[in-house]
């Protein structure tokens, strides 16, 4: 009684584990199926604008001079019409990051940038409160 008992269990076991391992591979054979069957499907987008949105991008930044350059570059190239781009530089900074982020944005605006700097001297709220203060000055939605 005692071995078929042990025999019993040791046969539920394999069949457990042979049933979920069918299972995992009966759902990995669909999914291939799925791939084949949509691979040339043009991908839909999301929405379609009449007209794009004028859209604000605040950078909130305090003392990053390692940082700025490469932020204000990494936003310069975003996929989006610069007639409908305004860039906040939000800079709370009270190191030589802001001589960075005024010749960056100098840049910027030669380039045809909407481009905005925004110093605050009285840092309430910090990074918050700075998002704050350019979103009263902000035109984008």
């Amino acid at each position: 009684m005692q071995g078929s008992l042990g025999h019993i269990i040791w046969t539920i076991c394999y069949l457990s584990v042979l049933i979920g391992l069918s299972a995992y591979g009966i759902h990995r054979y669909f999914i291939i199926y799925l791939f084949l069957k949509n691979r040339k499907r043009e991908p839909v987008p999301d929405r379609q604008f009449e007209q794009l949105p004028k859209v604000t991008v605040q950078l909130p930044i305090f003392n990053e001079i390692y940082v700025v350059e490469r932020l204000l570059r990494s936003v310069s190239e975003l996929d989006y019409p610069r007639e409908l781009l305004e860039i906040q530089v939000l800079d709370d900074s009270t190191d030589d990051t802001r001589e960075i982020v005024s010749s960056c944005t100098a840049e910027l605006r030669g380039r045809g940038f909407n481009v905005q700097r925004i110093h605050r001297v009285d840092r309430t709220g910090f990074k918050a409160g700075a998002l704050a203060v350019g979103l009263e000055a902000a035109e984008g939605e």
